[in-house]
């Protein structure tokens, strides 16, 4: 059998330790918390505009602010990232969305509600590109699929938390104790900080090689051996970066500039769907003639089937072409979405809503897979930081048209239409990143493998 050269090569051979499965469980309950928070807004909001005799167009504005900090978030700590740390910048977002939307719970008014929402959703904004970032680099390639999945299904498990808490909260106790859920997120941060060691292969970018060797001893005691015989400097490849900075025009080289404009049309586009999905579809379902209560069950089951979906496209993706799968999911969840709004039957809106999620929602939580193979290691941050970022533009706009659309009390269907349009642009986008992108350079094993 041909000798492992290099920390990949040999990660990709070996079974996965336990350490490995914890990091993985203390990253997932920092994505969980991300996702709780981010969607809390959507279960609270028919209380939050009937409390303050807000407008439809004001809720959306009130999405708006929260995905400018989430854009400022991901752009800004996915690029820190890359320069100070995964481990750093995820305690630091952990932290920041915690302390400031526990206190939101505490807001006398519309404006101070905003104002604590744009700075809580500035911490949310990093948490996701940092434990991708991190647990991608924890985890062999062929299992990578599967873990960028479970890392973002925790995301939409976190939405049907949000759902669960509302259901049994918000009609006898208000909307304020969503919020104030939110402070128990500091424990996660600790345990972050104290127990989950930065990535090795980060480590060698910044030539901090004897830090990444005690790494590898402390996570992956099976390979130490052969780390501590080889030479660090060809034994964790990856591009050093100059002084340890990182740019954003990195990603505008002529290497990845193809890919970064093809993948900010991606995010842009399903994010626009995403989060106008979610953010509407209770006042929608209200507005349609359903209680506050009944329409929960709907959020709660899409919240689920986009958990459970991502996990299968997350196994699919490492068993196929990962573009052409996600094209597939991408279509489908359009087709769907339209179904959903001329359905009259129940069990066929159940149906409809549970595939719509699992298809786009869970789509939208492996679709960062393509990101990790666009970039190399010097940038996988940086630059899914910066998809996720552009996307937040998109889930700016969802909430806000939506906001309008709601407004101008349009027919039921017409509201599934417009957000089936970026569904399907997200099933084109896919085809053209994989005709665009620059192959990188992978281990042996990977080069091996005809599905990438």
């Amino acid at each position: 059998m041909r000798p492992a050269a290099t920390f990949d090569q040999i990660l990709t051979e070996t079974p996965m330790p336990r350490r490995v499965l914890a990091i993985a469980a203390i990253g997932g309950s920092a994505v969980i918390f991300d996702g709780y928070d981010l969607q809390s807004l959507s279960y609270a909001l028919p209380k939050i505009v009937a409390e303050w005799h807000i407008s439809p167009v004001q809720a959306g504005w009130l999405a708006s602010f929260t995905f400018i900090g989430l854009f400022l978030g991901a752009v800004g700590l996915g690029a820190l990232g890359d320069r100070f740390g995964r481990k750093r910048m995820l305690v630091l977002g952990v932290s920041v969305f915690a302390v400031f939307m526990g206190t939101a719970g505490f807001a006398g008014d519309y404006t101070q509600f905003a104002i604590l929402r744009f700075c809580a959703a500035i911490g949310m904004g990093g948490v996701l590109p940092a434990t991708i970032a991190m647990l991608g680099e924890y985890v062999p390639l062929r299992r990578r699929g599967r873990m960028t999945a479970v890392s973002a299904g925790c995301f939409t498990f976190g939405f049907v938390l949000a759902a669960v808490a509302a259901t049994l909260l918000v009609p006898d106790f208000g909307w304020r104790p969503l919020f104030h859920i939110s402070y128990a997120a500091l424990i996660v941060a600790v345990l972050i900080a104290w127990f989950v060691p930065e990535t090795p292969q980060f480590l060698a970018t910044r030539s901090r090689y004897d830090e990444a060797l005690a790494t590898v001893k402390k996570v992956f005691p099976a390979i130490w051996p052969t780390a501590q015989a080889a030479d660090p400097a060809t034994f964790f490849t990856g591009p050093r970066t100059e002084n340890g900075k990182i740019q954003l025009r990195t990603l505008w080289a002529p290497r990845y500039r193809n890919s970064t404009l093809t993948l900010s049309l991606l995010y842009l586009f399903l994010q626009f769907v995403v989060y106008a999905l979610d953010f509407w579809m209770v006042s929608l379902l209200v507005k349609h003639g359903l209680s506050l209560v009944g329409s929960y069950s709907y959020a709660i089951e899409q919240a689920a089937a986009a958990t459970i979906g991502g996990f299968i496209l997350g196994w699919v993706l490492d068993r196929m072409n990962q573009y052409v799968a996600l094209s597939i999911a991408f279509a489908a969840g359009g087709v769907c979405l339209v179904l959903f709004g001329f359905a009259s039957s129940v069990i066929a809106l159940y149906i409809l809503n549970a595939l719509a999620g699992a298809f786009i929602i869970g789509g939208q939580n492996v679709v960062h897979t393509l990101v990790m193979a666009t970039y190399g290691p010097e940038a996988r941050a940086t630059g899914l930081g910066w998809a996720l970022g552009i996307g937040r533009l998109g889930g700016l706009l969802g909430p806000l048209i939506g906001g309008y659309l709601l407004a101008a009390s349009l027919p039921f269907p017409v509201y599934f239409l417009v957000f089936a349009v970026p569904a399907v642009l997200c099933s084109i986008t896919v085809v053209i990143l994989r005709a665009v992108k620059t192959p990188q350079p992978a281990p042996l094993a990977r080069q091996l493998d005809p599905k990438y």
